[in-house]
């Protein structure tokens, strides 16, 4: 039995690796195909990618909007948050219901509205639109989590500060946020993350050649490098490998954090 389990993981493993075998073969291969083949190894794949695409433009783009949705979400989340945790009151389940079903709401479905609302506060075009959708798109979600952190932190450290004359709000950020450092880090993580690799609203919510974004860019090169029918896949795979490294950075940093929130006793 074991042998069969150990057996399925192997197939697993293999089944799920051999696509990210082929990209990373690719993107240092001049002349990549479809198929999996040894590469002539070189560099000039990522470097045609910053020389004739600015892809340091794109990559400040996106860094630039994931960095102050991740801020703005932190602040709203831990605040909102809070308070649905410590104050109570009759409907306070089935608010957290409602937030759920809220984000359970598919992103096709909301894209027109989007797209009327951003056009007529002259929201297009422009960073604040896109840091404003995309926060609220990850609200609902992120406060039912950090909601979450906030229920196992006791009430009586708050209480103490309160007696030694803090407001609600200092208490808040000197007393529970410090206490709630892995929540308001994987909340951190999930925001970036959130923002850094959203794909559908940005095809309509910018269309300026100085405000696109990592995933529009590769969007694009897929559908104009070459045609549908000629694709170049070492550009391809080149900028898939530029748009993954930040989401494997945060990954290797945040996932002992992770494995905490989701399982206590984890040790970090």
């Amino acid at each position: 039995m074991k042998f069969l389990v150990f057996i399925s993981f192997i197939l697993i493993i293999i089944f799920f690796g051999i696509p990210f075998l082929w990209l990373y073969l690719s993107a240092f291969d001049k002349e990549a195909s479809a198929f999996i083949k040894m590469p002539n190894f070189t560099l000039s794949n990522f470097i045609e990618a910053f020389r004739e695409y600015n892809f340091t433009r794109y990559l400040i783009n996106s860094s630039l909007v994931a960095t102050i949705t991740m801020i703005l979400t932190i602040l709203i989340v831990a605040v909102s948050s809070y308070s649905i945790s410590r104050i109570k009151w009759r409907y306070k389940n089935a608010f957290l219901y409602s937030l759920l079903l809220f984000h359970s709401i598919p992103l096709s479905t909301t894209m027109v509205p989007i797209y009327g609302i951003m056009k007529i506060l002259h929201l297009r075009n422009s960073y604040l639109g896109l840091i404003l959708v995309y926060t609220a798109m990850q609200l609902p979600f992120l406060i039912w989590l950090m909601k979450g952190f906030f229920d196992t932190i006791p009430e009586e450290l708050e209480e103490a500060a309160w007696i030694d004359g803090c407001t609600y709000l200092k208490a808040l950020f000197k007393v529970v946020l410090p206490v709630s450092l892995p929540g308001i880090l994987v909340v951190s993580a999930l925001s970036f993350l959130g923002a850094w690799g959203e794909s559908m609203l940005i095809l309509i919510l910018v269309d300026s050649e100085k405000m696109k974004t990592v995933p529009l860019v590769f969007y694009e090169a897929m559908r104009t490098v070459g045609g549908y029918m000629e694709v170049r896949y070492e550009l391809v795979s080149a900028f898939a490998i530029l748009f993954q490294i930040p989401v494997v950075i945060l990954f290797i940093l945040s996932r002992k954090l992770l494995a905490t929130s989701i399982v206590p006793g984890v040790e970090r």
